[in-house]
């Protein structure tokens, strides 16, 4: 059985009890139910895979600060060694549906997971140490729009919407960013057209080859400038008007 407690949730988030099995409405062996909140216990439990939801790696630190270092949604899988590398901590952001995974049918599953888990890590690693404040939460909105990305209506739509199940608080915890950094950075992303959201939990990618550009750190497609209004935007991270864009984030 999985362990999970109360301890250590994430701030400001209401705290729930975990749901077991026997509990559960769907007939589906082998699935339960974490509520939003629940910490999950560093002890023997089988790897699984998240069937939806979003769950968060994080990592106390001595002054009671935290370092989020990985965000985990469907499909990603889950053991207890990834727990026990740095003694972080799981926390169910949302209400997550988990899958127990057969490693006599999957044998390879927890070394997939391990690769995969290394190379987030070091491109997390260079994100915190060499990215600037747009780039890292431009790579962000892409990460998070890959992993929990909502099915369009209709096919003909270009533009991605996802669902943010981190709070503002949570991104800067991720990205080495203040609060004020973060919510800076996104209505500037939103002055620019490259995203909208009317509701702070989803949001729309409406220029995603921008956004790709500006996570890059290259040269990126011309924008109007706010102050001017007018069509000439800039080429480059290092162009004025994209420097406009870091003071209005910061």
């Amino acid at each position: 059985m999985l362990g999970t407690s109360t301890k250590g949730a994430i701030r400001s988030r209401r705290v729930k009890a975990l749901i077991f099995p026997e509990r559960e409405a769907l007939d589906q062996p082998n699935q339960w139910l974490i509520e939003q909140g629940c910490t999950l216990i560093r002890k023997n439990f089988h790897p699984f895979r998240i069937v939806d939801g979003c769950i968060c790696l994080l990592l106390p630190l001595a002054d009671g600060r935290r370092q989020i270092l990985d965000v985990l949604g469907p499909g990603r899988l889950f053991s207890e060694h990834f727990l026990n590398l740095n003694r972080c901590n799981a926390i169910a952001l949302t209400m997550a549906r988990l899958r127990a995974v057969d490693l006599d049918i999957d044998k390879h599953a927890t070394v997939d997971a391990l690769e995969q888990m290394l190379r987030r890590a070091q491109l997390h690693a260079a994100l915190l140490g060499r990215r600037t404040m747009t780039e890292k939460v431009a790579v962000a909105l892409l990460d998070l729009a890959h992993q929990f990305a909502i099915p369009a209506k209709s096919a003909s739509r270009s533009d991605v919407t996802f669902a943010l199940h981190l709070t503002r608080a949570d991104l800067a915890d991720w990205l080495g960013l203040t609060l004020s950094t973060v919510s800076r950075c996104l209505n500037a992303f939103k002055h620019h057209r490259l995203i909208a959201f009317d509701h702070p939990k989803l949001i729309t990618i409406q220029d995603r080859a921008a956004l790709e550009a500006l996570a890059s750190g290259i040269a990126v497609a011309a924008y109007p400038s706010p102050r001017s209004g007018s069509g000439n935007g800039f080429t480059g991270v290092d162009h004025p008007a994209a420097l406009t864009l870091d003071r209005q984030a910061n």
